[in-house]
């Protein structure tokens, strides 16, 4: 062999080496904690919405009262305040834009009622959420497809909390109007914890071992694929389908799991604890987004015999890469939303740190 070609071999096999190693590192993100000023203190963050990279409102609470925080490009601030001092939970928010976003939850010192407020910009006002039952109603979780329609979903039981049945509902711009979730024997049992919608006629939700789906007429329970313990937390719609996540327990503590829906079932999307973070106790997904079948990304915890940290996955088309992700301070750690700005590859996720300090926020 000539020393010439032999020179442009080695040269080849460097560059092949090189190039593996930058895809390998493409595929996994670093995360990093969002700065935040003095006034963001809370027990945890439950929800958050970014319409734009320069603006994201997150849902929060401090002891008994319900707070906001607001991301203005460079930091984390507390936001207008609510105004509901009285056990009020947020659970779920999705932004139009900076000027519209609606937040869910539901009010205990209000006979247990589903509760909704809109943001115009610069202030909450409080909305009058469908209730289909005297006590006990919830609302976990919303979509908006624009400033005119939103689908929430939670759950109601006609009996103190007990027997709880699947709860929708939808905002047209000035009023909620409930919507059944029925089966063939009536008003579908369990609870909705996430919702996504690809448009107005295609929504999906999710909750425990529960899936509805949304034809733009009513909604329909779906069968499942039989997991061990399984549990959804989250989903994620995109053109060609859906994504959920969540948990099962199928092997010695709590693993991953995620599932697809192709618009006529649903199935595993990769095995059961596919996920599942090497050495942990327990590894959970909480929340997803996906700009496709083939790129998602989700975020949750993982935990070790002493203490539980921060985590977030990437899903590539074949297999889960486990991110960078920072858990700050000393106390346990929990990523519980996520939000991720259309158009862009920006996903910021919130969560809690254990007790009631800064806020915890993070950016890929």
């Amino acid at each position: 062999m000539s020393p010439l070609r032999r020179l442009g071999l080695i040269a080849a096999v460097i560059g092949t080496v090189v190039l593996m190693s930058l895809t390998a590192n493409a595929a996994t993100a670093t995360w990093t904690v969002m700065p935040d000023d003095q006034s963001a203190t809370a027990d945890g963050l439950s929800a958050v919405s970014c319409p734009s990279v320069s603006f994201c409102l997150a849902l929060g609470s401090n002891g008994p009262e319900p707070e906001s925080f607001q991301w203005n490009g460079s930091s984390w601030a507390l936001s207008a305040r609510i105004g509901q001092e009285d056990e009020s939970n947020l659970n779920g928010i999705s932004c139009v834009s900076a000027t519209y976003c609606l937040a869910v939850g539901w009010n205990f010192y209000h006979g247990s009622t589903a509760a909704a407020w809109l943001w115009n910009g610069s202030s909450w006002s409080n909305l009058t959420a469908y209730n289909p039952a005297t006590k006990w109603n919830s609302l976990n979780a919303v979509k908006c497809v624009s400033a005119s329609y939103c689908e929430a979903v939670g759950s109601y039981s006609k009996y103190e909390g007990f027997g709880q049945h699947a709860l929708a509902e939808v905002w047209n711009g000035s009023t909620w109007t409930g919507q059944p979730v029925n089966g063939a024997k009536g008003p579908v049992p369990g609870v909705l914890d996430a919702v996504a919608c690809a448009s107005a006629s295609r929504c999906e939700a999710v909750g425990g071992g529960l899936a509805a789906g949304w034809n733009g007429t009513k909604w329909s329970p779906q069968g499942l694929p039989t997991v061990n313990g399984g549990q959804l937390h989250g989903v994620s719609c995109y053109r060609t389908g859906c994504t959920s996540v969540g948990t099962s327990s199928s092997g010695g503590g709590i693993e991953t799991l995620a599932e697809t829906w192709n618009g006529a079932r649903w199935a595993l999307q990769s095995p059961v604890g596919s996920g599942n973070v090497t050495g942990a106790v327990n590894t959970i997904w909480s929340a997803v987004h996906c700009g496709s079948a083939s790129n998602c990304t989700v975020v949750g915890e993982w935990d070790s015999a002493s203490n539980n940290y921060t985590l977030a996955e990437t899903w590539n088309g074949s297999k889960w890469v486990e991110d960078t992700t920072p858990s700050p301070g000393s106390g346990g750690h929990h990523l519980t939303a996520l939000s991720c700005t259309p158009g862009t590859q920006v996903c910021t996720a919130v969560g809690w740190t254990g007790g009631t300090g800064p806020i915890l926020a993070e950016r890929n």
